[in-house]
C-alpha cells in the first residue's frame, strides 16, 4: 500500500502558502497595483508580462501562457515532479509532510453538511417565541437581524432532540458523533452545545467546521468552541476570515478578541475584522491574511491580557513583516473593546482610532519601557536587554535597522551598543580566537565540500568513516555543513541551493587522484580531530594494524597525550608510537 500525501495537507499547505513570497524566492517581483510582475522566468522576454496575483493566489504570464498555482510554479520552475513540488513547498514554509497508508483521501463532505444543517437549525431558533429572551439579547448588544443572518447567528438549546431527530434520519451515529455536534455516554446521545448563543465558523472556502457558542449570563466558561479535529483546528481558522477577505474595499485586515467584537464592527459597515478562536494568534493566521493583504491592524483590549496578546502577536510579526507587509496595534481607551466603542462613538471614530495605530516600532518600545524611568542607567540597561531578544526573531534587514533606530533614539544611545554582545571584557580575547579557528575549519568543510562532489568516485574507498561521522555528530557548530555533506553523499538537489555549496564549488582546484585523496584525509583528519570523539578510537584501529600515516601517527599522539587516566594498552601503545614507523 503506497503512503500518500493527504489530500487536505496539500490544499491546506496551497491555501497556507504566500504565492508573492514564494514566487520572490526565486525571481524579483516588483508591485504593480494589487498585483505583482516581473519578467517572466519561462520564456525571454524584455517588458514584464507575468502576473502573479496574491488575492487569487494564482500567477500568469500574458507573453507564452504560464501559468497555475504556486505548487504549478514549483513544479515547472524547478522540473519537479507533482510529489516533489509538495514537498518543496512545505520546505519552503517550514512544514513536515504527513504521510498516510491509504488508497484514497479522507472526504469530510458529510461532516460539513451535518455543520451546516446544524447552523441552520440554530438560526431558526431564535424565531420560536420560547427563545425571545436571546433575540433581546441580541438586541441589547446591538445586533440586528440582518447581521445575525449574515453571520448566521443562532441559539443552541438545552433539549435538542428534534435535532438529533432530523441527524439521525440523514447521517450515521458516527458521522454525527465525529461532527462533534453531539456526544455520547451511558444514557444516549447529548448536545455539546446548550444553552448558548451561537456563530457558526467557516473555513476560508465557506464550509461550516466548527461552532462557537456563548452563554448570555454569567455562567462558566463564557466561550466555548468546537473540539480540534481533522477538519477544525483552531490555530488554522479565524472567525469572519471567509467574510473580511470578501470586503474589496479594505485594504487591510483587522483582528479582534472575539465573536462579538467581528459581528458588532460589520453591523456598523465594517467588514473587515477578524478574530482568533479563544487561542493566542499564530503563524498560520497570520499566514493566512498576508496572502490577501499587506497591512495587519491587531486591536486588542487595554488591560494586562490584551497587552501580553498583543506582545505575542508582534514577536510572530517580527518574522514575517518584510517588503511592504505591514503591522500596527490599537488599543483602545481603558474599559473599552471594539464592540463596546463602536457603539458608543460610532464608524468614524473608530477608523480615526485606526489611522492613529502604534506602528510596530513604537508598540515594541513602549511595551518594553512599561514600569521603567528613562532617566535610570540601571532601566535602561533593562530595556536594552530585552530589546537584544528580539533581534533574532527579526528576518528583515530593514525591519531591523528601525527598530535600532526608534530604540536608540528613545533611550538616547548608539545604535552599535544594540548589536553588541554583553559580555565581559575578557572574554573578547578568546572570541577572537575563536573566530580565527571557525574559519580555519570553514576553509577545510569548504574543501571537503569541494572533493566530495566533484571526486566522488576517486574517494569512494576513503569516505565510509567520515560519512559515518557527519551522520552521528550532534555538534551545533557544524550543524550547516552537516546537512550540505548529507545532501552531498545522497546526491539530493537540495544541496545546490545551499550558499555554501555555491562558495565551495568555486574554489577550482585542479588536482591529481592522489592529491585529491590526500587532501580528503588530511581535511577530513582536522575536523574530526575537532569535532568526532570516537577519532581516537579510529586511529588507534588503524595503528593495531599498522595503517598509520605519520601525520596521524602525531594527530593519534596528540589526542592520547591529552587524556586523563589512560588505561595500560593505551600507555603501551603510547610507548609503541615513539618508535612506530
Amino acid at each position: 500500500m503506497a503512503r500518500s500525501i493527504p489530500k487536505d495537507f496539500i490544499d491546506r499547505l496551497v491555501d497556507d502558502s504566500d504565492i508573492v513570497s514564494v514566487i520572490n524566492h526565486y525571481v524579483s517581483l516588483s508591485k504593480k497595483g494589487n498585483n505583482y510582475t516581473c519578467c517572466c522566468p519561462f520564456h525571454e522576454e524584455k517588458t514584464p508580462s507575468f502576473v502573479v496575483s496574491p488575492q487569487k493566489a494564482i500567477f500568469h504570464c500574458f507573453g507564452c501562457g504560464a501559468g497555475g498555482n504556486v505548487l504549478t510554479f514549483i513544479k515547472d520552475h524547478e522540473g519537479l515532479s507533482f510529489v516533489e513540488a509538495v514537498e518543496k513547498l512545505a520546505e519552503l514554509n517550514n512544514v513536515t509532510v504527513p504521510r498516510e497508508n491509504t488508497f484514497g483521501n479522507k472526504d469530510f463532505s458529510k461532516i460539513y453538511e451535518i455543520n451546516a444543517l446544524v447552523a441552520n437549525f440554530y438560526f431558526e431558533a431564535l424565531k420560536d417565541p420560547k427563545n425571545k429572551s436571546t433575540v433581546e439579547y441580541l438586541k441589547e448588544r446591538g445586533i440586528s437581524g440582518q447581521t445575525a443572518k449574515n453571520f448566521t447567528i443562532g441559539f443552541a438549546d438545552f433539549n435538542q432532540i428534534e435535532l438529533l431527530k432530523i441527524l439521525q434520519n440523514k447521517f450515521s451515529d458516527k458521522e454525527i458523533l465525529e461532527s462533534g455536534n453531539f456526544l455520547k455516554n451511558e444514557k444516549g446521545f447529548y448536545p455539546f452545545l446548550r444553552n448558548r448563543v451561537v456563530f457558526p465558523i467557516l473555513n476560508s472556502s465557506g464550509k461550516t467546521i466548527g461552532f462557537g457558542g456563548r452563554v448570555t449570563d454569567n455562567s462558566m466558561p463564557k466561550y466555548l468552541n468546537s473540539k480540534d479535529s481533522k477538519f477544525f483546528n483552531k490555530t488554522r481558522e479565524l472567525y469572519g476570515f471567509n467574510n473580511a477577505k470578501k470586503d474589496h474595499k479594505s485594504e487591510d485586515f483587522i483582528v479582534t478578541e472575539g465573536y462579538m467584537d467581528v459581528a458588532m464592527l460589520s453591523e456598523y459597515g465594517i467588514n473587515n475584522a477578524v478574530a482568533s478562536l479563544g487561542t493566542a494568534f499564530s503563524q498560520n493566521h497570520m499566514n493566512a491574511m498576508f496572502k490577501l493583504r499587506r497591512k495587519i491592524i491587531f486591536c486588542f483590549d487595554s488591560d494586562e491580557a490584551g497587552l501580553k496578546a498583543a506582545w505575542r502577536a508582534l514577536q510572530i510579526s517580527l518574522k514575517n513583516v518584510v517588503d511592504d507587509k505591514t503591522v500596527r496595534f490599537l488599543f483602545l481607551p481603558e474599559g473599552y473593546d471594539p464592540d463596546s466603542f463602536v457603539k458608543e462613538h460610532g464608524k468614524e471614530e473608530f477608523y480615526n482610532k485606526l489611522d492613529r495605530a502604534m506602528v510596530l516600532e513604537s508598540f515594541a518600545f513602549q511595551f518594553l519601557k512599561r514600569g521603567k524611568k528613562l532617566d535610570s542607567p540601571e532601566d535602561i540597561r533593562q530595556i536594552i536587554f530585552e530589546f537584544k531578544k528580539l533581534l533574532p526573531l527579526v528576518t528583515s534587514e530593514m525591519l531591523k535597522e528601525t527598530l535600532m533606530t526608534k530604540f536608540s533614539s528613545e533611550l538616547n544611545i548608539n545604535k552599535e551598543i544594540l548589536l553588541k554582545e554583553d559580555k565581559p571584557k575578557t572574554k573578547t580575547y578568546v572570541k577572537k580566537i575563536t573566530k580565527r579557528q571557525k574559519d580555519v575549519f570553514e576553509n577545510e568543510f569548504l574543501l571537503l565540500l569541494f572533493l566530495l562532489e566533484n571526486h566522488k568516485n576517486t574517494l569512494s574507498s576513503y569516505t565510509d568513516d567520515f560519512f559515518n561521522f557527519i551522520e552521528g555528530t550532534k555538534r551545533e557548530e557544524i550543524a550547516t555543513f552537516k546537512d550540505v555533506i548529507t545532501q552531498i553523499n545522497k546526491e539530493d538537489l537540495a544541496r545546490k541551493e545551499s550558499p555554501l555549496f555555491a562558495k565551495a564549488m568555486m574554489t577550482g582546484l585542479n588536482l591529481s587522484e592522489d592529491e585529491v585523496v590526500d587532501e580528503f584525509i588530511r581535511a577530513s583528519d582536522v575536523i574530526r580531530l575537532e569535532f568526532d570523539e570516537l577519532f581516537a578510537e579510529y586511529l588507534i584501529n588503524l595503528a593495531n594494524k599498522k595503517e598509520l600515516t605519520q601525520e596521524r601517527k602525531e594527530n593519534l599522539q596528540k589526542l592520547l597525550n591529552l587524556r586523563d587516566n589512560n588505561p595500560i594498552q593505551e600507555e603501551e601503545l603510547i610507548q609503541n608510537l615513539n618508535t612506530y614507523s
